[in-house]
């Protein structure tokens, strides 16, 4: 992904969740369908734009698989990013924390002991809880390596499927990758 497209996507991002809207109760049933008890508390602690941004995710994934999409996958688009909430940042404090972390390389700040480090870790973070909860294999791997798609192979997700779930993220990703 280019730095302009890069930039367009994290202010989509960051528009979509300060205008967020509260998700409708046939959304909130879907959702229950999908996860399991254990993965179901673990989605309950996100906030408005988080819920919203999950759902958005695993439409667009269930859109692009169609019908008799694997239930586990969805899971994990719901999923993707429950470590976000460990951070306790809103929407600025987020744009912030991704601003720094371009700065001084997200490995760096990855290790940063504050929120800034729990946001840009939110993979590792939301893969141990969803461990932790006992959700899905495929949850768990799809959380910790979303963001990694040189990790994508050591997922056992099949590598269209780690394409497909990039794309409903709003990745720019290639096949080959």
């Amino acid at each position: 992904m280019t730095r302009v497209d890069r930039v367009k996507h994290l202010s989509t991002r960051f528009f979509g969740s300060v205008r967020a809207r509260e998700l409708d109760d046939a959304d909130v049933a879907w959702v229950g369908l999908v996860l399991t008890p254990g993965e179901l508390g673990v989605w309950n602690t996100l906030g408005r734009a988080d819920r919203a941004e999950s759902v958005a995710v695993a439409r667009a994934f269930t859109r692009d698989r169609g019908p008799g999409v694997e239930p586990e996958y969805v899971a994990a688009a719901l999923l993707h990013d429950v470590g976000k909430t460990d951070a306790h940042l809103g929407a600025i404090g987020r744009a912030g924390a991704t601003v720094i972390a371009g700065m001084v390389s997200h490995g760096r700040a990855r290790g940063y002991p504050n929120r800034i480090g729990r946001y840009i870790a939110h993979d590792d973070l939301g893969a141990a809880r969803l461990e932790a909860a006992g959700a899905r294999s495929e949850s768990v791997a799809w959380a910790r390596v979303h963001h990694r798609p040189q990790r994508w192979s050591e997922t056992g997700i099949p590598a269209d499927i780690c394409v497909a779930l990039a794309r409903a993220d709003g990745e720019k990703v290639n096949s080959g990758t």
